[in-house]
């Protein structure tokens, strides 16, 4: 995991004097009229998270440093960049040509290849000079990229002609993959909390030594151990191991080892319902803004959304700013303790959304870096002066 901690960037959208900042662990919103950089600034940060200078081509600067902490290397590491003045003029391009893919138009431009430019990295560190660090980043046209990283391919395809059919049934299959890689995570880290948790169980029962030594107080209750066993059970599929309550109760006061097995087991869940914690509050959060009597479904598959009456509606039929709602909030999900970068983050938000938002993407990942442009005032109405920095 990592997270910017500084920066410094000359001739940012043909400004006379540097810009930079010193960024805060988790929240940092960028203000500023239209015109001002925030897009070109958060390009370059993401230029640098991603080690590939390639994606600076058109944006206006002549140069950058970037300072990236590893939260697993527990160390600094500035990455930093000048461009040519051969290519500080992003507005010369090439020939135009025209090609069609799956029905798809696309007009591919000419551009000036970064040759020879490149993030240089210290301190010199063989695996950080190459290191792509994790992130998220959502540029303005994240409904038409699928919250995925095409950024590098769209500086030479922009979108000539698609359907608005089209747009949406890429959106529907975008969240789809979005939410399956989420729900992966998750499922892979409850997995090992389950594979750890049985494996101190097995420990505890066949050691000699633990089960005549053990000495064990809980704070749970008979009542309380026999509904954590069976929820425990049911996850793994059989209920039928668990006996009858009373008879569960009369075991759990007389049998220290019975009460050692529902200590592992109470930490298992607990350690499972903290993971799942981010999911349950995304589900019931979506579920509360979303308006028209919706009713959505969030398996570990798919996200479905039914009309009251039951009829199926689809992703694809969401509002402009549903759509761009869910994806904010399942892609903090995926930001988990690395840094989240959002261009304009309002796009088709009713008010009442705006000033909501980023409250919403703390609480759902609090250990995430979220770096925000906006030139919205209700997007930081309700955030302390310490954070929010003017252009």
């Amino acid at each position: 995991m990592s997270h910017i901690v500084d920066f410094r960037i000359e001739g940012l959208a043909g400004r006379q004097d540097p810009f930079e900042a010193t960024m805060d662990r988790h929240l940092n919103v960028f203000f500023g009229l239209n015109g001002c950089g925030k897009t070109s600034l958060l390009k370059i940060l993401h230029s640098a998270m991603n080690n590939d200078a390639s994606l600076l081509v058109r944006v206006p600067f002549t140069s950058a440093s970037v300072t990236i902490h590893s939260i697993d290397l527990n160390k600094d590491f500035t990455r930093t960049t000048i461009k040519p003045v051969a290519l500080q003029s992003p507005g010369i391009e090439g020939p135009l040509e025209i090609r069609i893919e799956e029905g798809i138009r696309y007009m591919s431009v000419a551009q000036p290849e970064m040759e020879g430019v490149q993030w240089k990295t210290i301190p010199m560190d063989e695996k950080a000079s190459t290191m792509k660090w994790n992130h998220r980043y959502l540029p303005t046209s994240r409904l038409l990229i699928g919250g995925f990283d095409m950024s590098r391919w769209l500086l030479r395809h922009e979108r000539l002609s698609m359907s608005e059919e089209q747009i949406d049934a890429f959106f529907a299959e975008s969240i789809k993959r979005l939410w399956v890689n989420y729900t992966s995570k998750l499922l892979s880290r409850i997995r090992k909390a389950q594979e750890a948790g049985l494996a101190s169980i097995l420990k505890a029962v066949l050691s000699p030594r633990l089960r005549s030594s053990v000495k064990l107080a809980t704070e749970l209750d008979s009542h309380q151990a026999y509904e954590r066993m069976k929820k425990f059970v049911t996850r793994q599929g059989s209920p039928r191991l668990l006996p009858q309550e009373e008879d569960f109760k009369k075991r759990f006061k007389a049998e220290i080892m019975l009460r050692r097995v529902v200590l592992d087991i109470d930490k298992i869940e607990n350690e499972i319902e903290e993971a799942s914690s981010p999911r349950k509050q995304l589900e019931e959060l979506v579920s509360s803004l979303f308006s028209g009597g919706k009713n959505l479904a969030f398996t570990d598959q798919s996200i479905e959304i039914k009309a009251a009456s039951g009829a199926d509606i689809g992703l694809a039929s969401l509002s402009s700013g549903e759509k761009h709602l869910l994806m904010l909030l399942v892609d903090t999900l995926l930001a988990e303790g690395n840094s989240m970068l959002i261009d304009e983050p309002e796009i088709s938000m009713h008010v009442d959304w705006q000033r909501k938002l980023i409250q919403i993407m703390r609480m759902l990942s609090p250990q995430a870096q979220i770096i925000v442009a906006t030139h919205s005032p209700e997007i930081m109405a309700d955030i302390a002066d310490e954070f929010i920095k003017r252009m």
